[in-house]
């Protein structure tokens, strides 16, 4: 599976991904409407970009009442459809890692859609912070497929 990974090491806090997810999709350098979030703790020089994980548990898509967000069976991307989302956002609650965004002008959520596979922040990123890659599934996430997975009919 491709994901965006943060390199927080390479991370001048520029906000450069910020404004062209939000100009990718919305037309418009708006930070509010990003779906890609830097965090930066100046004291401790600590800066990096968070996005959606895609998990492979995945709590917004488990919690959504209206079943507006599912999974790209072959991609694995977890996305959000917003002709069913009815704006409850139960999903940002879900969220551990608060990535699970919201459009307050449509009313739906709204996560990292990786661009189509051509991530735009991974793009203007010029410091190297972002990379678009392929990712393992981790440990947990593969013991928890298993465990989800129907046993075999003898």
């Amino acid at each position: 599976m491709k994901m965006i990974l943060s390199h927080p090491e390479k991370c001048v806090a520029c906000h450069l991904c910020e404004g062209a997810c939000s100009f990718r999709h919305e037309g418009a350098f708006v930070p509010a409407k990003t779906r890609i979030w830097v965090f930066d703790f100046i004291e401790e020089q600590l800066y990096g970009a968070v996005t959606c994980f895609h998990c492979a548990d995945a709590p917004c898509l488990a919690n959504c009442p209206t079943y507006a967000i599912s999974r790209h069976p072959e991609t694995g991307q977890v996305y959000v459809n917003e002709d069913r989302c009815i704006g409850c956002k139960m999903c940002l609650v879900a969220c551990p890692f608060g990535v699970m965004g919201y459009h307050a002008e449509k009313r739906v959520a709204q996560n990292c859609d990786l661009c189509g596979g051509d991530p735009q922040c991974v793009k203007v990123c010029v410091y190297g912070a972002l990379e678009y890659a392929d990712v393992e599934p981790l440990e947990w996430a593969v013991r928890l497929e298993q465990l989800e997975r129907p046993a075999a009919a003898s």
